[in-house]
C-alpha cells in the first residue's frame, strides 16, 4: 500500500535568544530530528532549519504518514538446545514458542555471530508518524543544548530563553503535546512590533513565505544577504566602502528578525583617534559596520541595523548617532589622558597588576620577556635590542585608560602609543604582533622583533601555567594554552624559525626560577614539550603519514627542521623501493637492546661485517654533512646506499651470536649506524 507523504513544521517561539545560541541550537535540532527519522525507518525528502532571535524552526518535506511495517527476527534458545538429534522439539523450544504465542512448527534456524539459534519471523506494525512525533518531540526540545540555559516561572524545563509558544503541524494536522505546561498548537506569530497578531499554520508548505509577509525573515543567510547588500549600497551613497566583517555580519543577522540597515555619521574630530578605536567601539559596543574611503582610510560614517522599518528613519538614526557619540567622546578623553605620559613611563605601574597569583605580576612577566625575546631573536638573526625594547613596552598599555575600558584594544593601543612616542616602528609593530595569531587562520607576526616577542610570550605562558600545575583538561582551557601552542607551532613552522624547543623551554623555566617561582621543572618542560609537539602533529596530520610524523618528532625538538625532514621522507616514500630502505633501517634500530653499551669494534674478519663497515664509512660523512645542511633528501639517499650491505649482513650473520665478544662487536657496528641515522628520524616508528 502506498503511504502518503506530508510536510512537517516545528516552531519553538522564545524570548530573544542571544545571537551565538541560534546556529548551534538549529544544528542540534536538525541532527536530532534526522536521527529520529532514521531510528523510525522513516525518511524525508528534505530537512531544513531556520532561526531568528525569537524562533527556532524545523521544516521537513515529504515525511511518510506512518512507519513502514517491518519484519524482525526473534531469537530464542540455541538450535541444539531447541531440537534433539532427530529434529524433535525439546522443552526449551516448546516453552519458547508458547511464551511468544507461536506454534513450534514456525521456528526456524537463525544464524548469528554467536552461532545458530531457534527463532521466528515477526511483522512489526509501524506507528503512525503523528503518534511518533507526539512521543519524541518533547524529548528532542529538552535536549537542545545552550551555552547557558535558564528556568522560568514554576516549571522545571531549562532552555536558552523562556519558551512562549510551540507550533507543530504535520500536513494540516496539529501534533499535540505538552512541554512543561506549554501546549503545542497550530499558531505562530509574526514580528513582535510590525505584525504581532496570531498566524494560523494549517498549511505548512508556504510557512516561511508567510512569515516574511509578516516581517520575519526566517532564513539566516537571507538576512545576511539583505544586510550586506543594503549596507554596501548605503556606503556607496557617501563614496565609501563597507568594511567587510563576516563575524559581525553573522552576529547582527542573528540579532534581528527584519533587518533594516540605516546609514549614520559621527563628528570628524573622532577620526583623529587611532582608527582601530572607532572601529572597535562601533563593532564591539554598538554592532555597527564601519566605512572606509577608496584608499582604505576610515570615514566618519557607519551602518547600523534596525529590527524594524521605522516610520521616521531620522529619529532612529539620531538615536544611533547619539549613543555612538557618547562612546567616542569617552574614547577621546581616555586617549588624551593616556597621552599625558609616554608608554615607557607606564611600565612601572605593571607591578600592581597580577599576571597570576602563582606566577607573579605583569612587571615580572615583562622582566622575563626582556630576556627571553632576545634569546629567540638570536635564532632568527633579528635585532636583539629591538626585541628587548618591544618586550619592555609589551604590557604597558594594560594600565592605560583606553585598554581598561576597551580591552579589545590591548596591543593595538600599545602599538599606537609607541609610534606617537617616537619609538622604532618595528618595536611598535612587535607590541601588537605579540598576540598573533589570535585565532586559527589569523595572520602571523612579520617583524623580527614581533616574531621574537610572540614566541617568547607564548613560551612564557605555557611554561608558567604548566609548571604551576594549571595545564588544560579535556574540556577546560581557561588560559587558552592550546591556542598559545598552536600559534607557536604556526610561527615556528610557517616562518621557518629553527630553534630547539627544549633549550627555549629550559631558558624560560630558568627565568621563572630566577624570580623565585617554584615551578615543577619536569612537569613544566617535559609536559609542555609534548603538548606543543601534539599540536604540531595535529596540524600536519592531514598532510603526511602519521608514522612519518611520529618518527621525526621523536628525533628532534626543532619543529621547523622537523617539517623539512617529514617532507623529505614523504617525498622519497613515493619512490619505488624506498619504503624497503626505511624498513631496513628500522630493523637496524630495533635489534639493539635497550641500554646496550658499544665496545671497540677493532679489526673484523667476517666478510659481511667488513662489507657493512666499509659501506658505512663511505657514507657516514655524507649523511652528517647533509644533516648539518638540512638537506634531508640527500641524507636519506645516502642512507639508501647502506641497504644492500645491511640486508646482506642480516641474511648471512647471526647478530645475537652465542659468543659474547662476537655479539657485542656486531651490535656495536649496528649501534654506530643507528646513532648516525637516528639523527634524521626514529626509524623504529616507520610502519610498512
Amino acid at each position: 500500500m502506498l503511504v502518503k507523504a506530508k510536510n512537517f513544521v516545528l516552531e519553538i517561539g522564545t524570548e530573544e535568544l542571544p545571537a551565538s545560541f541560534i546556529k548551534p541550537a538549529l544544528e542540534n535540532l536538525k541532527s536530532q530530528f534526522q536521527n529520529l527519522l532514521k531510528e523510525s525507518h522513516l525518511f524525508a525528502e528534505a530537512v531544513e532549519v531556520f532561526g531568528t532571535p525569537r524562533r527556532l524552526i524545523l521544516i521537513a518535506e515529504g515525511v511518510p504518514e506512518k512507519e513502514p511495517d517491518r519484519e524482525v527476527l526473534v531469537t530464542g534458545p540455541s538450535w541444539k538446545a531447541a531440537f534433539d538429534c532427530d529434529g524433535n522439539p525439546t522443552k526449551a523450544a516448546l516453552g519458547f514458542a508458547k511464551s511468544k504465542g507461536v506454534d513450534v512448527s514456525e521456528l526456524i534456524k537463525i544464524e548469528t555471530e554467536k552461532g545458530i539459534y531457534a527463532g521466528f519471523k515477526k511483522i512489526v506494525k509501524g506507528k503512525d508518524t503523528v503518534s511518533l512525533l507526539k512521543e519524541k518531540l518533547p524529548e528532542i526540545i529538552r535536549k537542545i543544548p545552550f551555552k547557558k540555559s535558564m528556568r522560568w516561572g514554576s516549571g522545571n524545563l531549562r532552555f536558552g530563553r523562556p519558551i512562549r509558544w510551540i507550533c507543530c503541524v504535520f500536513g494540516e494536522e496539529k501534533v499535540s503535546f505538552s512541554l512543561d505546561g506549554i501546549n503545542s498548537d497550530v499558531i505562530s506569530y509574526g514580528h513582535r512590533f510590525l505584525s504581532p497578531e496570531p498566524l494560523d499554520v494549517r498549511e505548512v508548505d508556504n510557512f516561511i513565505e508567510e512569515l516574511e509577509r509578516r516581517f520575519v525573515v526566517a532564513d539566516i543567510e537571507k538576512r545576511k544577504a539583505i544586510i550586506f547588500d543594503v549596507a554596501k549600497t548605503l556606503a556607496e551613497s557617501v563614496e565609501g566602502v563597507l568594511f567587510e566583517d563576516e563575524e559581525l555580519l553573522e552576529e547582527v543577522a542573528n540579532l534581528v528578525e527584519y533587518p533594516y540597515p540605516i546609514l549614520g555619521s559621527f563628528d570628524r574630530i573622532y577620526l583623529e583617534l587611532p582608527e582601530e578605536v572607532p572601529i572597535v567601539v562601533m563593532k564591539e559596543h554598538q554592532r555597527y559596520f564601519s566605512l572606509k574611503d577608496r584608499n582604505g582610510k576610515l570615514k566618519n560614517y557607519f551602518v547600523a541595523v534596525s529590527n524594524i522599518k521605522p516610520p521616521d528613519e531620522a529619529v532612529v538614526r539620531h538615536g544611533y548617532e547619539k549613543v555612538l557619540r557618547a562612546r567616542l567622546a569617552d574614547a577621546m578623553f581616555f586617549f588624551e589622558e593616556d597621552r599625558k605620559t609616554p608608554l615607557s613611563a607606564k611600565v612601572e605601574r605593571l607591578k600592581g597588576i597580577v599576571f597570576h597569583d602563582k606566577l607573579g605580576t605583569m612587571y615580572q612577566k615583562v622582566e622575563r620577556l626582556k630576556q627571553l625575546s632576545p634569546f629567540v631573536a638570536d635564532f632568527i638573526n633579528a635585532d636583539k635590542r629591538k626585541a628587548e625594547r618591544a618586550a619592555f613596552l609589551s604590557k604597558a598599555d594594560l594600565v592605560t585608560e583606553m585598554v581598561k575600558e576597551f580591552t579589545e584594544l590591548q596591543g593595538v593601543m600599545g602599538k599606537n602609543y609607541a609610534l606617537l612616542d617616537g619609538e622604532d616602528k618595528e618595536v611598535a609593530e612587535a607590541i601588537f604582533e605579540q598576540y598573533l595569531p589570535r585565532f586559527s587562520d589569523d595572520t602571523l607576526p612579520e617583524t623580527g622583533a614581533g616574531i621574537s616577542l610572540s614566541v617568547a610570550e607564548k613560551i612564557d605562558n605555557l611554561v608558567g601555567f604548566f609548571g604551576a600545575g594549571l595545564k588544560p583538561t579535556g574540556s577546560m582551557d581557561p588560559f587558552a594554552l592550546r591556542r598559545n601552542a598552536i600559534g607557536l607551532v604556526r610561527i615556528l613552522v610557517e616562518k621557518g624559525v629553527f630553534l630547539n624547543l627544549w633549550e627555549l623551554l629550559k631558558e624560560s623555566f630558568n627565568l621563572y626560577s630566577s624570580q623565585g617561582m617554584s615551578l615543577n621543572e619536569n612537569f613544566a618542560i617535559n609536559d609542555v614539550l609534548e603538548f606543543i609537539k601534539d599540536r604540531f602533529k595535529g596540524l600536519l596530520s592531514d598532510r603526511f603519514s602519521h608514522d612519518t610524523i611520529d618518527a621525526v618528532v621523536g628525533a628532534t625538538d626543532n619543529l621547523a627542521d622537523a617539517l623539512k625532514r617529514i617532507e623529505a621522507i614523504e617525498q622519497l616514500r613515493k619512490e619505488e623501493g624506498f619504503e624497503e630502505v626505511l624498513l631496513t633501517m628500522r630493523r637496524v634500530m630495533n635489534i639493539i637492546p635497550e641500554g646496550f653499551n658499544p665496545v671497540d669494534i677493532g679489526s673484523v674478519d667476517n666478510r659481511y661485517e667488513k662489507q657493512l663497515l666499509e659501506s658505512f664509512t663511505e657514507v657516514k660523512a655524507e649523511i652528517e654533512r647533509s644533516i648539518e645542511d638540512r638537506n634531508y633528501k640527500d641524507a636519506l639517499l645516502a642512507v639508501k646506499k647502506l641497504k644492500d650491505s645491511v640486508d646482506a649482513f642480516f641474511d648471512n650473520v647471526m647478530v645475537m651470536d652465542k659468543d659474547e665478544e662476537v655479539r657485542n662487536r656486531r651490535l656495536s657496528i649496528l649501534k654506530e649506524i643507528s646513532e648516525t641515522i637516528s639523527q634524521i628520524a626514529d626509524f623504529r616508528k616507520i610502519r610498512g
